[in-house]
């Protein structure tokens, strides 16, 4: 008997995608600073993947899911038109790590610390619980994010593991 392989969806830099199934996968690679933010409706196994660069757009942008402001509300209304609930979303964050010692901004603080601050603050507002996150330190990571049961694993640049 053949046995069925998991449909594997990847999601780029400053990208988001959104799909249902509980044989889909969602991944995003190389979660440096970055934030990957996954949203789930356990019903519907339906969810999405933002892989947010920096925390605001500001006035001008050519890309809503290069910022976390903009991607999540983006994707949060994606979710709503696709039928999920938002007293059924649930999300998990991955990532905000400061790398490299170079991505601090004017003010002293780094880029990740304050991907991780905005994705809680935009939660908070959408009233979607943050019920788990993986998020600092210094070291890049890659997830994947199941659709058949909204679990995520996060594999660490040291090959650690963790699903969370």
């Amino acid at each position: 008997m053949q046995q069925l392989m998991k449909s594997e969806v990847v999601v780029g830099i400053a990208d988001m995608k959104i799909v249902q199934g509980g044989d889909q996968t969602l991944a995003t690679y190389a979660l440096g600073s970055c934030v990957g933010v996954c949203i789930y409706d356990e019903v519907l196994k339906l969810g999405g993947l933002l892989h947010a660069m920096l925390s605001n757009a500001g006035e001008e942008h050519d890309n809503p899911y290069r910022y976390v402001d903009t991607g999540l509300a983006a994707m949060i209304q994606s979710l709503r038109v696709k039928g999920a609930s938002p007293a059924r979303m649930k999300a998990k964050l991955v990532g905000g790590a400061k790398m490299f010692g170079y991505n601090v901004t004017m003010d002293g603080d780094d880029i990740g610390s304050r991907n991780v601050r905005q994705v809680r603050t935009v939660l908070r507002q959408y009233k979607i619980p943050l019920i788990t996150e993986e998020t600092g330190g210094e070291m890049g990571r890659t997830i994947r994010f199941s659709l058949e049961n909204g679990l995520v694993t996060v594999l660490r640049a040291d090959k650690t593991q963790k699903i969370i």
